[in-house]
């Protein structure tokens, strides 16, 4: 009897178990804020999180132009690499100030992001910056340092063109003294001879803004010159003067010039001169080479001449520009911007340039930069049309 009810007894606790195992779980209180497990679809990118979000700080937060890290903290750039583009050879000026200007990049960007530079020569750097306009990245990582030479083919040659440079981001310049003018040593005589051989000079395109020096000077003066177009750049244009090949080279380079007056390779004739106002003053480190201005004297060009002159050599005045593709966002080229200017104020970039390029030199802001070029490219289509009939008269276009 004892037996058969202690079975009972277990029989009845187990149903109970089962019973109270095959209830369901019951429903938990409400969270007070329900974390979501994914971002929505419409979440912001990690480039656009950098370019557009403000960076939270300890203070209230508030929108600012100059995010520099992304929504988790980190620097927009930190482990990105910059990918610089030169359009010209290596050796050459552009070459040479983007060599300069690159490292300081990873020094003063934020995240300090790695550099690679990369040179796309080509149609007076027509080819790279065609290249970097339709294809370049517009999210800060792509960046191009260019010559002068790409504003005047883009007044002067639009057939040619696919970029503008007017919408440009540009992150600064930075403008050297102004071009010196050599000539081959004991060959100046034939500059103003008619009988003599004609002066040759070695160009790209023959749209570098220096070659407008040669082109008035042929027109107003007369000059004995003739051009051999197809140059990679500046250091095979030098190398031809010393090998005798050419006669006439032109550079900012205070370094270069120096060093073919010591070796007794070329002697300076001209400079363009440094612009004030409406009038150009001497280079102050070579006092005594005479500006164009001053060698044309009463024959200087006037009316439409005058202005199509004024375009061509402007271009001189922005220099070396250092751009962002169209539509990088304000944030990032902020940032890019407020990292050149501290390079510019950095001594040894100060040094670097110096040694390297010129004694004399200025870098402006981006702002500065994007108003320069827009005044150029807004020439009077006459006088541009002017600058084109001289090229083909000279032989230099087609």
């Amino acid at each position: 009897m004892r037996k058969g009810f202690a079975a009972l007894l277990v029989m009845c606790l187990t149903a109970t178990l089962v019973a109270a195992c095959l209830q369901p779980a019951p429903t938990p209180a409400p969270a007070t804020a329900a974390a979501p497990t994914s971002a929505p679809k419409d979440a912001p990118t990690a480039v656009r999180t950098a370019a557009q979000t403000p960076v939270p700080s300890q203070k209230a937060a508030s929108p600012s132009p100059k995010a520099e890290a992304t929504s988790a903290g980190r620097p927009y750039f930190q482990g990105k690499t910059l990918e610089f583009l030169v359009s010209d050879s290596a050796g050459g000026g552009t070459d040479t100030m983007a060599r300069i200007v690159a490292p300081f990049f990873t020094k003063y960007v934020p995240g300090n992001p790695q550099i690679i530079l990369r040179n796309q020569p080509g149609a007076s750097g027509v080819v790279g910056n065609n290249s970097f306009y339709t294809k370049a990245r517009a999210d800060g990582t792509n960046i191009a340092v260019y010559g002068s030479s790409i504003i005047s083919m883009q007044l002067r040659n639009p057939e040619l063109v696919q970029y503008d440079v007017t919408k440009y981001r540009h992150i600064g310049y930075i403008q050297r003294s102004a071009n010196v003018m050599m000539i081959r040593k004991g060959q100046k005589a034939r500059l103003t001879d008619p009988r003599a051989e004609p002066l040759v000079v070695g160009t790209k395109e023959g749209e570098e803004a220096w070659n407008a020096l040669l082109i008035w000077g042929k027109e107003q003066l007369g000059w004995n010159v003739r051009w051999i177009l197809g140059f990679a750049g500046t250091a095979e244009m030098e190398l031809a003067l010393r090998r005798g090949e050419s006669d006439i080279f032109i550079t900012s380079n205070a370094y270069a010039v120096n060093n073919m007056i010591q070796s007794g390779v070329a002697e300076p004739f001209l400079t363009m001169g440094t612009r004030q106002g409406d009038k150009f003053a001497r280079r102050p480190d070579f006092p005594d080479v005479p500006t164009f201005d001053e060698i044309l004297g009463s024959k200087a060009p006037t009316g439409v001449s005058k202005q199509a002159y004024m375009a061509w050599i402007g271009s001189l005045l922005v220099d070396k520009g250092v751009v962002a593709p169209p539509k990088t966002p304000d944030n990032v080229v902020e940032i890019l911007r407020d990292a050149f200017v501290k390079a510019a104020a950095d001594p040894v970039f100060d040094e670097k340039v110096k040694k390297l390029v010129s004694e004399v030199y200025s870098a402006g802001t981006g702002k500065e930069g994007d108003a320069q070029v827009k005044e150029l490219i807004e020439t009077p289509p006459a006088a541009m049309d002017y600058a084109v009939q001289l090229q083909k008269k000279f032989g230099i276009k087609q």
